[in-house]
Formats: structure tokens, sequence, C-alpha cells
């Protein structure tokens, strides 16, 4: 059985394990996330000038993972995006691991 977020794409299959619990399982093409923050790095380059720049794009199941990260070190705020957590989402987006969600290149 699985279940299709339309406003995230977002889809969730259900199973119940050998215990007879139900497991949830969350997925997501992140394939045009990708392609499309590939485009703008190529666009935008690393220069700055003016007050604003897009520097990602993230897609919502990598905030749902990052939210999951944040619940098993027992943050006080589990929301990645809350600016209680700016350390945090930082870290990660500018980290080689998460390169990928980089619409502009830079440190932020």
């Amino acid at each position: 059985m699985y279940a299709r977020d339309e406003q995230t794409d977002i889809v969730e299959k259900y199973s119940k394990n050998a215990d007879g619990k139900i497991q949830v399982y969350q997925t997501q093409d992140v394939k045009p996330f990708l392609e499309h923050n590939k485009q703008a790095q190529d666009v935008n380059g690393g220069g700055f000038q003016g007050d604003w720049h897009r520097m990602a794009s993230i897609p919502p199941i990598v905030i749902v993972q990052w939210t999951e990260e944040l619940k098993a070190k027992g943050a006080d705020c589990i929301n990645p995006l809350d600016k209680k957590n700016r350390k945090f989402l930082l870290g990660h987006l500018n980290s080689s691991d998460y390169a990928y969600l980089r619409t502009k290149q830079g440190v932020i």
C-alpha cells in the first residue's frame, strides 16, 4: 500500500514487518531538483553582486531526512530550516556531501 503527497511528490509506502508493526518508507524522485540545481550553478557561477542570491534548492525528502537527523540528536527544534538550526543547515549546505543541493558556488 502506498500514498503520494500531491504537494511534495513524496511517496509513502506502508508494510508490516514480522512483528506486525507498520513500517513507513518515504521516497521522492529528486532528479528534477538536481538537474535544476546543476543548470543554475552553471549559469550563476560564483560571483556575488547585489543583495539576494539563491544558494540552494532542497528537495522535500532531504528536509524530512534532516528532520529525522535532528530528532536523533535530541535537538530542541527539529525543523532544519528554523533559525535555531542555522549552524546545522549551513554546515550541511557547505558540505561537499550536499554540493548537489547548491544553485550557486561559494560558501554560505
